[in-house]
């Protein structure tokens, strides 16, 4: 051994026993004995970006893992159980491709029990829905133009939502702690609109003291607004300006309390609405009469009965492309959606959350799992009661990557870093960063990213990163992430590995074999 080894070894040996005495470093699991040294500096890098990690406390499960050598070099805790977060998504996602295929349709269907004479719908018009996330405002103009275009301009009879094909609509059993009027929060229905959200924009008035302008999009008459905010004058008010959402009786109330600053720009906020079936049909109202179709009747609930007629069968965009709004920007409503209908369709109607949760599990056994290792509550991810281990999420990656029936789709679906979605804005000062494609996950004391990433020398890899227990902020727990796969990007097997030997032989050298 020559002396540049030996002393190569005995560094590797002092940082080692360095990192083992650092405070709060949680130590990497035993691996196998290899001679890449290229690895090893990996390993030890990420370590010591752990080492000077969140507080004490922090639980770290990850694992990288080469798809084009089959090789894992780095893990960490990868066979324990780990809240994954929005990381549950990228679950959901798979077993979808997997079940349906990436053009899959959901569909919103229009019946009458009515006739149609002439270019009048006589009697009742029910639309029913079967749980398209994608109906939003763009989809329900073109199911409006689609009920124009058989030449009607006038239904004398109700609009009467069916929801139906779920067991019930509202948030699941498992998300009972949260009661916020949040969008994030939206609840599931097999008929929604607009992911079950709605906009308000407040503006500041003209005057000191008069109250701010309020516009709700949609304008509709299921919100019904209490505006009790005032304008102040050109300093900041210790009242900030509150915008809630209150349930009501057949219609959601929107309550503007507070100060708003005369020079502000008009600010925008998101809120869920809480009966899905009635927004969505009241909308259907509205869109109807600005397109010319006029409607006498009232906005009602009901199930569309037996022996009606089917007058339109409206079909969403693919899976595909739906999977890419649930991914980049990591909607529940999208993940809900999608599990119940799903459920529904292969474990019988009417859908439920536990059926589209069997679903999942068919697909881990298929990846080599059965439910005693993981525990899936539901496909967004909300819930903290999820546990996977990060084997199982590259395993997931893995099994996804080998398919090419949908891995074009669930790839694109996952979020550029530094470029789109949920990570625009994080690693946007590294070229590199777009090589790495990832599902993101955060809740309180959770933050979690998992998926594919090409190093340096073109190696292409899957990774999860799962870190429960934060006791520092989420921002922290991001750039903390956002370092080790700096140090992934860089990863280069060959800059690591020994210079050949080689020998002097006349006037030139020669390589030793």
């Amino acid at each position: 051994m020559d002396f540049t080894s030996i002393k190569k070894q005995l560094f590797l040996a002092v940082f080692s026993l360095a990192l083992c005495l650092a405070p709060g470093l949680v130590l990497a699991e035993d691996y196998e004995t290899d001679a890449d040294p290229a690895i090893e500096n990996f390993r030890n890098a990420v370590d010591s970006i752990l080492a000077q990690s969140c507080n004490k406390g922090l639980r770290v499960g990850a694992k990288f893992y080469s798809l084009d050598r089959e090789q894992v070099i780095y893990a960490r805790n990868s066979d324990t159980l780990f809240t994954p977060a929005s990381n549950m998504k990228i679950f959901t996602s798979a077993m979808a491709l997997k079940k349906v295929g990436p053009d899959y349709r959901f569909h919103t269907r229009l019946y009458t029990t009515g006739k149609i004479e002439g270019t009048v719908l006589k009697g009742d018009l029910y639309i029913k829905g079967f749980g398209d996330p994608s109906l939003v405002t763009e989809q329900m103009w073109i199911l409006v133009n689609e009920l124009k275009n058989l030449s009607i301009t006038k239904v004398t009879g109700n609009i009467i939502a069916d929801n139906s094909y779920f067991e019930g609509q509202g948030r699941l059993k498992t998300w009972s702690s949260y009661k916020g009027p949040e969008a994030y929060l939206a609840p599931a229905g097999a008929l929604s609109f607009n992911f079950n959200t709605v906009t308000v924009h407040v503006a500041p008035g003209k005057r000191p003291g008069d109250k701010p302008s309020v516009m709700v999009d949609p304008d509709i008459e299921y919100f019904r607004v209490r505006n009790k905010a005032v304008t102040t004058v050109n300093k900041r008010s210790r009242r900030k300006l509150i915008v809630n959402r209150l349930e009501r009786r057949n219609h959601d109330e929107i309550v503007i309390k507070g100060r708003l600053p005369k020079n502000v720009a008009r600010k925008k906020f998101y809120l869920n609405v809480t009966d899905p079936q009635r927004y969505t049909a009241t909308v259907f109202k509205r869109f109807l009469n600005q397109a010319g179709v006029r409607v006498t009747g009232k906005v009602k609930t009901g199930r569309v009965p037996t022996g009606a007629t089917l007058v339109l069968d409206h079909e969403s965009p693919p899976l595909g492309r739906i999977l890419r709004g649930l991914n980049k920007f990591s909607n529940n409503f999208v993940a809900e959606q999608i599990l119940k209908t799903l459920g529904a369709q292969f474990k019988g109607e009417p859908g439920t959350t536990e059926n589209g949760v069997l679903l999942l599990q068919d697909y881990m056994q298929e990846l080599g799992f059965t439910p005693d290792q993981y525990r899936m509550v539901d496909g967004s991810g909300l819930s903290k009661t999820n546990l996977v281990t990060p084997d199982q999420v590259i395993a997931l990656l893995e099994d996804a990557h080998s398919d090419l029936s949908i891995f074009p789709e669930f790839i694109s679906a996952l979020g550029v870093m530094g470029l789109d979605g949920s990570v625009e804005d994080r690693m946007d000062n590294n070229k590199s960063a777009q090589k790495i494609r990832v599902k993101t996950g955060t809740l309180n004391h959770v933050s979690a990213l998992s998926g594919y990433f090409q190093s340096q020398d073109g190696e292409r890899f899957a990774f999860s990163i799962l870190l429960n227990d934060v006791k520092c902020s989420n921002g922290r727990a991001m750039r903390l992430q956002d370092e080790i796969m700096e140090m992934a990007l860089k990863f280069q097997r060959e800059i690591a590995e020994e210079k050949e030997p080689q020998i002097q032989y006349g006037g030139g050298i020669l390589k030793q074999d």
